[in-house]
């Protein structure tokens, strides 16, 4: 399957023990990476009627189709999915930086965390070896010195780590997943999940090469795509960032407002991006 690893790792942290699955090609070519791995695992393993905060709502980490290759932007985008304690519905948030290529290159596509630990744990993934760790130290941190924390302590700086600051812990509904210093997976409250498991971090470094099928293509591919992106096509996002689509969104009546009960907000125009920059950059 050349960038997939077709491996899935469960963890339980009530029994503190851990397991390797698979998955086939069939499966990749239906579910492709990402969010499609997400819903599925979501789908298979959240019992009806579970409570966001209970054990076995599971935390699902999933790596994009493209993590860990050359493919600009996306090769190290992952996804996190779980039942959201901000809606009780169906809950995902997702990140770049380097965590998601590090997931793959550790040897796994898709991390599937239940149960809660007895006291403050962090999971520590290096390669085939996973380990529980204790996190008493390192709870009540914020999520950058949290990271250096864990760097220090696994005595290895490229280590890269997703986690929680004081507002996961204390299961604030909005909470986090912070990896990377800057970088959030920011959506549904998912750092409320990892704080309701007792779970601080997921730390995580990989050395295996990721294949691709056809090595000078892709690169090709990459370098003309990479060229593309500094073009103008990009240039809002390279100014304002994704908030420059509120008001493209909101004029075509594709805006998510109040939970999605409606497709346009009546103040999209103090919230735009053109707004905020002008306002308070």
């Amino acid at each position: 399957m050349y960038a997939y690893t077709g491996k899935i790792l469960y963890i339980d942290l009530t029994t503190g023990k851990h397991k390797t699955g698979a998955f086939d090609e069939d499966f990749a070519k239906t579910y492709i990476g990402g969010t499609g791995f997400g819903v599925k695992m979501l789908i298979d393993h959240l019992k009806p009627g579970l409570d966001a905060f209970d054990p076995e709502n599971p935390l699902i980490y999933t790596a994009g189709a493209t993590s860990g290759t050359l493919v600009p932007c996306t090769a190290s985008k992952f996804g996190v999915f779980a039942k959201s304690p901000a809606t009780n519905l169906f809950g995902e948030a997702y990140s770049t930086g380097q965590f998601g290529g590090e997931l793959r290159m550790a040897g796994y596509d898709i991390i599937v965390i239940t149960g809660k630990a007895s006291k403050p744990v962090y999971l520590w993934i290096d390669d085939n070896s996973v380990q529980i760790r204790d996190a008493s130290k390192l709870w009540g941190m914020n999520t950058w010195d949290l990271e250096q924390a864990i760097r220090d302590e696994l005595g290895d700086q490229n280590i890269r780590v997703s986690g929680i600051g004081k507002a996961g812990e204390n299961l604030v509904r909005l909470a986090c997943l912070i990896n990377d210093h800057f970088r959030a997976a920011g959506r549904t409250g998912l750092g409320a999940v990892m704080g309701s498991k007792n779970l601080k971090a997921l730390a995580i470094r990989g050395t295996k090469d990721v294949g691709v099928a056809q090595p000078a293509e892709l690169q090709e591919f990459c370098e003309d795509l990479f060229e593309r992106a500094k073009g103008p096509a990009t240039a809002k996002y390279r100014g304002l960032g994704t908030v420059a689509n509120i008001l493209v969104l909101n004029a075509e009546g594709g805006l998510p407002t109040r939970n999605y009960q409606d497709a346009c907000f009546e103040g999209a125009e103090n919230i735009s991006g053109e707004r905020l920059n002008a306002r308070y950059m």
